[in-house]
């Protein structure tokens, strides 16, 4: 006789080829959103970067103004002690007055370098040359008069300095001054502006990046529970599928003995009376050679539909072969009882015969008599049996009494 049937391996590899699938696609869909997050992070990460070093820019022009205002204070107040000396000096004469001269035109001269490196492009680059050239004219001026005093020529220093060309070179040395003073003021104040607004910037950018390290742990631990609730959920799958005929929808073979260890630990068939049907369809060989194995499969699929229908509530009907089928029947003892089981079972068979040509059953029956049987003899009894039945031509045989 032909068997064809689905096994468990086959049933688990398909539950394991579609779990597989399942997992590829949530991990597809988890690529997606983990590279959006990833994106946002590395996004509010360079806008945090770019801002702080916009900040860092900021306070660098701050300083450079601030340095460029105390140096440029630094060099007027030279000038100022400078001026100041020279005139203590031509009204006494006293060369004690000429200290001051001597300490402001260094710290001017001082001064005048530090600008000269501090001062970049062309407009202050042409603001220092014009401050140059006023504080050469004022320097030599004083250096001049300074000169003419030593050399007791009082009154030609005092014409020198009547002539206001000294008083007006150091005017415009403090308009210049001033003027890049007040520019430095403005660049300044412009920056600590920037400044300010990059900062609120950057903590927006630092809290769009904590926000994105929360949402990837927040996906992180969803996808975790997912993921372990989908391998828990394959796995029921894949022991589903193992423990199903993947034909007929009955328990196999596997979930047959599964289900026999069971009943055996249960209070109420542990030692109480049980029957065992093991049944095989004749004519499916026939069936299956001639018609093919699509009109095979209907064919038990049918034949286990009627068996369903025939079967008591509280039974256990499992598909163990090809065209195989075991009834366990919990609680059945009475003979008659055992026959009346099996004259619905042929009953509901035998019509198939019109749509699919000849078909019976061949049904061994064996009941547990004795305490100490287990239910895995109890069906071996009953599969001998029904070799016996179909030996005789079909229908139904018992089994000799068990040990």
């Amino acid at each position: 006789m032909l068997k064809r049937s689905v096994s468990a391996s086959d049933v688990g590899e398909r539950a394991v080829i579609e779990v597989r699938r399942a997992i590829v696609a949530e991990r597809r869909r988890s690529l997606r959103v983990y590279a959006s997050i990833i994106a946002a992070l590395l996004a509010s990460a360079v806008a945090s970067a770019w801002q702080a070093s916009a900040v860092v820019a900021d306070a660098r022009v701050q300083n450079r103004a601030s340095l460029l205002v105390s140096t440029s204070n630094a060099l007027l107040s030279g000038m100022k002690d400078a001026e100041s000396g020279q005139r203590g000096f031509l009204l006494t004469a006293d060369e004690q007055y000429l200290a001051p001269y001597v300490s402001g035109r260094a710290e001017a001269l001082d001064a005048l370098g530090r600008l000269s490196g501090l001062l970049h492009g062309p407009e202050q680059v042409a603001a220092l040359r014009d401050v140059r050239r006023d504080m050469d004219e004022k320097l030599a001026e004083l250096a001049q008069t300074v000169q003419l005093e030593r050399n007791g020529q009082h009154e030609r220093a005092l014409a020198v300095v009547r002539t206001n060309a000294g008083k007006a070179a150091m005017d415009r040395l403090r308009e210049r001054i001033e003027a890049i003073a007040a520019d430095c003021d403005a660049k300044s104040a412009a920056a600590l502006r920037d400044e300010t607004l990059r900062v609120e910037r950057t903590g927006y950018a630092f809290a769009g990046l904590l926000l994105g390290v929360l949402a990837l742990l927040a996906f992180a631990t969803v996808m975790q529970r997912k993921a372990f609730t989908g391998v828990v959920r394959g796995a029921e799958r894949m022991t589903r599928a193992a423990l199903r005929d993947a034909l007929t929808g009955l328990p196999n073979r596997r979930d047959l003995d599964l289900r026999l260890r069971a009943l055996e630990g249960h209070t109420a068939t542990a030692h109480g009376p049980v029957t065992a049907l093991f049944m095989d369809l004749d004519g499916f060989k026939l069936i299956n050679d001639t018609q093919g194995h699509a009109t095979g499969d209907a064919l038990l699929r049918r034949v286990s539909e009627r068996m369903r229908q025939v079967k008591r509530s509280g039974d256990l009907l499992a598909r163990v072969g090809g065209d195989e089928f075991v009834l366990i029947a919990p609680g059945l003892a009475n003979r008659a009882d055992v026959d009346q089981l099996c004259a619905r079972l042929i009953a509901a068979v035998g019509p198939l015969a019109r749509e699919f040509g000849f078909v019976g059953l061949s049904i061994g029956i064996a009941i547990r008599e004795a305490a100490s049987e287990t239910l895995a003899d109890l069906v071996e009894r009953a599969d001998q049996a029904m070799y016996d039945a179909k030996r005789s031509g079909g229908g139904y045989r018992f089994s000799p009494e068990g040990p």
